[in-house]
């Protein structure tokens, strides 16, 4: 369906003619390269939301246990791997924290689906503390 509008563009276009000034070829490489390095950094920024921390934090302590075993080989190549390894494992750990404090995007999902939690079954604690009420209520 969306073809048969675009036909119908690029025909009117070409009835039209060429219309305004034409991009010359480093004015189209601006503007490629512009799209490319906003893309990347819109990804890094996202990288946090969309790397989970759980295989963050696996990658990290592979790092790091891959470190313990590349010094005995090439010592300078071991503290590289095991800062990095070391540096990823407490920014998975501070990722970790993205749905407590708010920033993660709420939607908790279960296969692919959308899970309403509002009507959970109540903690332990909860349970407790309103049964309390009730018997003091009661009284």
């Amino acid at each position: 369906m969306s073809t048969q509008y675009e036909k119908e563009i690029e025909e009117l276009l070409k009835k039209l003619g060429d219309i305004g000034p034409k991009e010359s070829w480093l004015q189209k490489a601006q503007r490629v390269a512009t799209a490319k390095w906003n893309g990347f950094w819109r990804g890094v920024k996202d990288l946090p939301y969309t790397l989970p921390a759980d295989q963050l934090m696996l990658s990290a302590i592979f790092l790091i246990v891959a470190s313990y075993f590349l010094r005995f080989a090439f010592r300078p190549l071991a503290l590289i791997v095991g800062a990095a390894g070391v540096v990823m494992f407490f920014a998975a750990f501070v990722m970790s924290f993205r749905y407590f404090f708010g920033t993660g995007n709420g939607d908790l999902r279960w296969r692919g689906q959308v899970v309403d939690m509002r009507h959970s079954q109540l903690s332990p604690f909860l349970r407790l503390k309103n049964w309390l009420k009730r018997r003091l209520q009661g009284l």
